[in-house]
């Protein structure tokens, strides 16, 4: 699973708050001796590795096609800055174009001058991904498969990843209709994506006709990229020119010879180029390795300045910390006002409050991760299997700064080209299992690409805006059952947004296009792709935007949908752990940990909820467990990307708790397998080693119903044209988010799903608020809760206090205060409190003295362990004025 890059650098909570000093216009005239010091916050005035952003951002001159006079004008603007850099004992200088600034590396006293030139607007620290090292694994035997896990003719090989089929790009079946890539194939669009010329080279990105799908690489020839840039070129323009073979490629799957395959991207007529713009450290080196934020915004510069990309697949992610970073996403922004659409992975640190950045970036398009399990069906035996629930890893629920993510695409089992000479890939393989949301970005990014070119096709030639690609591939989306947080919008549907971008204003089509004219006439698509809601409990009042795409007028009318309390299902089951005998051979899905466990699944149930605990304080068991369903489907898998302590004194990360979701469960009893696994499906590796751990697990399950309430009735829309649509949005009393959608539904068979993020806000008089910890999978970072408080003028000072009952050292929490500028207050771990009775609990005090008027932001942080004594874990807090003891006079 995405094993290269998800466990990496800081980055904002806030989006644009730390640039919003940037402008398009020139320095200030005042003298740099009346001029006020430019900022340094978070230690950038300390000097080292930073950026210094100007004020002047030329956003006016567009970064691609105006990008030759805007480089031409931020070279100039900075000439002034690196000079003195240098002549001040500056190094490693780096000049960026999408955002004004100049990187380099810093002594104190130089940042101290810099901060004094008018045309200075911030410094700031130069952030760093962090990509940590695999994990170890056990021989195996692999136990023979049955033939009819393989295709029925090894000459008519299957088509890797499932997830091509999923979202209607192609299949293998030849009589299906509802396929994008008989109307786009990406052709004429440029993909920008990391790594891209180290793998030039191989087989599978050469086309038919001897053309490289890699342009401008310096190395035609070269073969030797990084694991996940394989993954990320495979999921957009993969060819299916190489045969591969599942025995060789999956070797200990017990898999026979002639189980053949091939493997295609979603646009396979795109053109790839490179964003890097040095070479990128392996992912599978010895320790950790790190590259700098200054780096990552280089690659953009040069994805669209130089290559003139379409679109920027950034399958990565930066570890939220409040208040920081915004530099990254104004680099973005820059290329989406110049016409390039950027997709970004939503994280792989589970479905709660961990939306990594810049997926919180309102104008990108966020994407989530669904599984697809008939790859780790035929390798672990199973015969049928079940699709498109959200992927226990797929980062989801509301971020900071309220968003959620826009939509899903396949995430898990997929497969990829690879080579045994790139980092990170496997040694005895030509391919590799592929996942995370680093497959679902790039399945999307080539899915915009197929939409462009569908758009271009029929609008002579113009090419729409990301606003517009983002639009129609969210609102074509199909609903998958999964809370708005999780899925955004749904599933994504490759065909259905072809058909939608065919049927745009302006289209030159005098007919409904390829395939069935239903297919290209039922669509309502919405704009805006998501309600972002932050007011005080009770109605607000809102409204969307619908055009209909068919050549008959319909009627919609929509419904609200939340998610209800959860009720547990049975008993909760505790048993012991134990290592399996050494001497015998380890199965590819892992060994038994314990006894498997079984529940019955009423029916009518809307969600199906699942938890594993392992209280082990050293937070080094790695457990997962697979579902299996009354048909003996396999399910789902859980995720523990944790790894143990270390003998160097690296802490380990391990969680010490799973958790999986299924959307509308078959009734019937089901049952949970308990493994010696990680749940990260690596099928050309060995399984897990079986650990040492003899405690107790315990296994819960609980269901839950979706609650709905009337939300539009009958609005008539004429063909071809939008219509503006009210929304009495009820917010809830209770302080923090409430993730909901509108279900919309035409008379014509129309379907879209919009994700409302809905935040209650803390009253402005302050008061009480709690907080529901869920769980981890120890990777990036635990879960994240916000709430936000509008301070009233004239306060003494703002005091947030917490408790939560669970001060265990492995159970680590921080909490965080922001003020309306985005700027990080203060920042408080957990502390153990003992009362009087002997009561021990964890507890937090943060203060902000004469709090400015506007809008706080509260954070509650899990870090990446927990404790594993309870499923859940209440945070209490109080938010008040005026509390602090002032100082005493002197």
């Amino acid at each position: 699973m995405n094993r290269a890059r998800l466990a990496t650098v800081a980055t904002v909570f806030t989006v644009g708050l730390s640039l919003a000093v940037m402008g398009s216009g020139g320095a200030s005239a005042a003298s740099p001796a009346a001029a006020p010091l430019a900022p340094a916050p978070y230690g950038a005035d300390a000097g080292g590795a930073v950026i210094v952003v100007l004020a002047d951002q030329h956003s006016d001159l567009k970064l691609k096609a105006q990008g030759s006079a805007r480089t031409s004008a931020t070279r100039s603007d900075q000439r002034s800055i690196v000079s003195d850099i240098k002549a001040n004992g500056g190094t490693d200088v780096r000049q960026l174009v999408s955002v004004n600034a100049v990187a380099a590396h810093l002594s104190a006293a130089e940042v101290g001058r810099l901060r004094g030139n008018p045309a200075v607007a911030q410094i700031l620290p130069d952030a760093t991904i962090t990509v940590e090292p695999g994990s170890s694994t056990a021989h195996a035997k692999p136990a023979k498969l049955s033939p009819a896990l393989c295709p029925a003719d090894p000459k008519k090989p299957f088509t890797e990843p499932e997830a091509l089929s999923v979202v209607h790009a192609s299949s293998d079946d030849p009589k299906a209709h509802d396929e994008a890539n008989d109307i786009a194939t990406g052709k004429g669009v440029i993909v920008a994506n990391e790594g891209i010329n180290d793998l030039a080279g191989n087989p599978n990105f050469i086309r038919k006709d001897g053309t490289p799908v890699v342009l401008d690489a310096p190395d035609p020839t070269a073969d030797d990229s990084d694991g996940e840039f394989y993954g990320d070129a495979s999921s957009i323009a993969g060819q299916g020119t190489v045969v591969y073979d599942y025995s060789q490629e999956l070797p200990f799957s017990g898999l026979p010879k002639g189980c053949t395959f091939t493997i295609k991207g979603v646009a396979p007529d795109a053109s790839l180029v490179d964003s890097s713009v040095i070479d990128t450290p392996p992912s599978g080196a010895d320790g950790a390795v790190q590259q700098s934020e200054s780096v990552v915004v280089a690659g953009i510069d040069n994805a669209v300045v130089t290559e003139h990309a379409d679109i920027i697949s950034e399958s990565y992610g930066y570890t939220p910390r409040p208040g920081r970073y915004a530099v990254f996403y104004a680099a973005n922004d820059a290329a989406i006002a110049a016409g390039v659409t950027v997709v970004v992975s939503s994280g792989d640190s589970g479905d709660s409050g961990t939306v990594s950045s810049p997926a919180t970036d309102p104008l990108a398009i966020a994407v989530g991760a669904t599984n697809t399990l008939r790859l780790n069906a035929q390798a672990t035996g199973y015969t049928s299997w079940t699709n498109n629930d959200i992927t226990p890893l797929s980062s989801g629920g509301t971020a900071p700064n309220n968003r959620v993510v826009d939509l899903a695409a396949p995430g898990y089992g997929g497969e990829a080209a690879c080579s045994p000479t790139g980092s990170d890939c496997p040694t005895n393989t030509q391919t590799e299992a592929f996942g995370g949301t680093s497959q679902s970005c790039p399945i999307v990014a080539g899915a915009a690409a197929d939409v462009i070119q569908a758009y271009a096709d029929t609008h002579n030639g113009a090419k729409p805006t990301p606003a517009l690609v983002k639009e129609i591939l969210t609102s074509t989306a199909t609903d998958i059952g999964a809370p708005a947080d999780q899925q955004g919008s749904g599933l994504l549907d490759v065909d259905a947004a072809v058909k939608a971008a065919q049927q745009e204003p302006g289209t030159t089509l005098s007919h409904h296009g390829k395939g069935k004219p239903s297919d290209a006439d039922s669509l309502v698509v919405t704009s805006p792709t998501q309600l972002d809601i932050t007011d005080n409990a009770g109605p607000s009042t809102q409204s969307v935007t619908l055009f209909n795409t068919s050549r008959q007028d319909t009627k919609v009318s929509g419904t609200y949908r939340s998610l209800g309390r959860a009720t547990q299902l049975g008993r909760t089951v505790t048993e012991p752990v134990s290592a399996p005998d050494p001497s015998l051979p380890v199965p590819a899905q892992g060994a038994r940990a314990a006894a498997p466990v079984t529940f019955n699944v009423p029916k009518g149930l809307d969600r199906l909820n699942a938890d594993m605990l392992i209280a082990d304080p050293t937070n080094s068991t790695v457990l997962s467990y697979t579902l299996i369903d009354p048909k003996g489907r396999l399910t789902q898998i859980s995720y523990d990307y944790g790894t143990a302590p270390t003998r160097a004194g690296r802490l380990g990360t391990v969680s010490d708790i799973q958790h999986v979701e299924v959307a509308a469960p078959v009734p019937g009893k089901w049952t949970a397998k308990i493994l010696w696994a990680n749940g990260r499906a690596h099928l050309q590796e060995p399984p897990n080693v079986p650990g040492t751990f003899t405690g107790d697990i315990s296994f819960r399950v609980t269901g839950q119903h979706y609650e709905t309430a009337p939300a539009v009735h009958q609005v008539r829309i004429r063909a071809h044209s939008s219509a503006t649509v009210p929304l009495r949005v009820l917010m809830p009393t209770a302080p923090g988010d409430h993730p909901e959608s509108v279900q919309f539904a035409a008379d014509n068979g129309a379907r879209t799903s919009l994700p409302v993020a809905r935040r209650t806000l803390i009253p402005s008089q302050g008061g009480a608020f709690d907080t529901t910890i869920t769980s981890s999978v120890g990777r990036q970072v635990g879960q994240i809760s916000t709430y936000n408080l509008d301070v009233p003028a004239g306060k003494r000072d703002l005091d947030v206090s917490f408790t939560t009952p669970d001060a265990s050292p492995d159970n680590p929490m921080t909490f965080w205060l922001l003020n309306p500028s985005g700027t990080v207050v203060q920042q408080v771990a957990a502390a153990p409190v003992t009362d009087a009775s002997g009561n021990t609990t964890a507890a937090a005090h943060l203060v902000a003295p004469a709090p400015v008027a506007g809008r706080w932001e509260i954070d509650v942080e899990l870090n990446l362990t927990t404790s594993g004594k309870e499923f859940t874990q209440l945070v209490h807090g109080v938010a008040g004025y005026d509390q602090a003891v002032p100082p005493a006079a002197g």
